[in-house]
C-alpha cells in the first residue's frame, strides 16, 4: 500500500463525512484511511461506517488520551509507505495525493512535504509555505515548516528514528513540536499547488484559547528542542517576534527587544541548526513586523525603535503619526 491517510477525530461529527469523502473521491487510489477516534461521544464514527467504503479503518481508543496520542497511535497501526495527514474538519483536494506522491517518489531525500492551503470559514484566503529545504528548515525556531495538516511524511525515516508526538502535550501546536522532530534526519519541503482547504472556526483547537500563553509555552519547548538558552525574562522579551507581548510595551521592553535581537543571533551562530542567511532574514522581518504593535502601544517605544534600528518606511512613520494622534485625541475626550 502505497499512502495511509491517517485521521485523528475528537467530536467533529458535523465534518467528518465530508473530510473522508474528499479522499475517498480524489484521483489517487492506493491509499487505506485511518480514523483514530479519540473516545468521541458524537457519531462521527457512525457517520464514518455508514459510508460502508473498505478503504476506511477506524481505530476506537478506550478512553480520550489527546490528539497527540492519537496521532501516535496513528503512526504505529499505518501500513502505507507514505503517512498522509487530514484533519477531521479539513477537505483534501482531489489531486493532493497524487502530487505529493510524486514529489516525494522524485525526492528520495524529503521527509516530510505539505502544501499550500486554502482557508475558509470563518475567515478566508490562500497561505503558501516555502518551498526549500534551506527556507523551511531558517524559520523553524518560530514557525512551523510546512503546514502539518497539509503534510505527507516517509515512513521509513518515522520508524527508522522512532519519531512520534509528545503523548504528554495538551496543548495547541503539538503538531509543529512533531515537525521539530524531524529536523535532524530529514529534509522538508512544500509543493506550490494548494493540497486542502483548512477549516477556520470554532471547532479548531486554538478557539477560545489565551494565544500568549499557549505561544509562551511553544517557544520554550522549541528553544528547549534545539538546545537554546531562553530565560524568562528573554521569553518576555521574544514574544514581540510573534506580536503577543506578555508584559506592557514600553520603552524598557523595546530596547531589551532590540537587544536580544542581536543576542538571539549570536546564540544561534555556531550551532549549525539553520541556514543563517535565512535565519537571519527571518527574525529581522519579525522585528520590523513587531513595529506596528510597539507603535500602537507607545510613541517613546516607538521612537526608540526608530532611532535603533531604522529600516522604517515612511507608510510605517505615517501609520505612527496616525495612532498617535488617535491616542492623543482619546485622551482629550476622556478629559472633556
Amino acid at each position: 500500500m502505497k499512502v495511509t491517510v491517517l485521521m485523528t477525530l475528537y467530536n467533529k461529527a458535523a465534518f467528518v463525512e465530508e473530510a473522508a469523502r474528499s479522499v475517498l473521491n480524489g484521483s489517487f487510489q492506493d491509499f487505506e484511511l485511518l480514523v483514530v477516534d479519540d473516545a468521541s461521544t458524537d457519531d462521527g464514527v457512525e457517520r464514518l461506517r455508514a459510508l460502508d467504503d473498505p478503504r476506511i479503518r477506524i481505530i476506537r481508543n478506550e478512553r480520550n488520551m489527546g490528539r497527540a496520542a492519537s496521532a501516535n497511535v496513528g503512526y504505529a497501526a499505518a501500513q502505507g509507505g507514505y503517512i498522509a495527514v487530514l484533519d477531521a474538519d479539513d477537505v483534501q483536494e482531489p489531486d493532493r495525493l497524487q502530487v505529493q506522491v510524486a514529489f516525494m517518489d522524485a525526492h528520495p531525500e524529503v521527509g516530510v512535504c505539505g502544501g499550500a492551503a486554502r482557508y475558509f470559514g470563518t475567515a478566508e484566503g490562500v497561505r503558501s509555505w516555502p518551498l526549500t529545504d534551506a527556507e523551511c528548515r531558517g524559520r523553524s525556531l518560530f514557525t512551523d515548516p510546512v503546514l502539518y495538516g497539509s503534510c505527507i511524511m516517509r515512513c521509513s525515516v518515522m520508524m527508522a528514528h522512532g519519531l512520534r508526538s509528545n503523548d504528554d502535550w495538551k496543548l495547541p501546536a503539538e503538531d509543529y513540536l512533531f515537525l521539530l522532530t524531524w529536523s535532524p534526519h530529514a529534509r522538508f519541503a512544500n509543493v506550490p499547488e494548494v493540497v486542502m482547504r483548512y477549516r477556520i472556526g470554532e471547532q479548531n483547537q486554538r478557539h477560545g484559547r489565551d494565544p500568549v500563553a499557549d505561544r509562551a509555552a511553544v517557544c520554550k519547548e522549541a528553544f528547549r528542542f534545539f538546545g537554546i538558552p531562553l530565560s524568562e525574562a528573554e521569553l518576555d522579551v521574544h514574544m514581540l517576534f510573534h506580536q503577543l507581548p506578555r508584559t506592557p510595551v514600553d520603552r524598557d521592553l523595546v530596547r531589551r527587544f532590540l537587544a536580544w535581537e542581536t543576542e538571539l543571533i549570536k546564540r544561534v551562530e555556531g550551532l549549525d541548526l539553520f541556514p543563517m542567511d535565512v535565519f537571519r532574514a527571518e527574525v529581522e522581518r519579525r522585528r520590523k513586523k513587531a513595529f506596528h504593535l510597539i507603535a500602537d502601544s507607545d510613541l517613546a517605544a516607538a521612537s526608540l525603535f526608530i532611532r535603533s534600528r531604522g529600516g522604517v518606511s515612511m507608510k510605517d512613520v505615517s501609520y505612527l503619526a496616525k495612532v498617535t494622534t488617535k491616542r492623543w485625541l482619546g485622551g482629550q475626550a476622556k478629559l472633556d
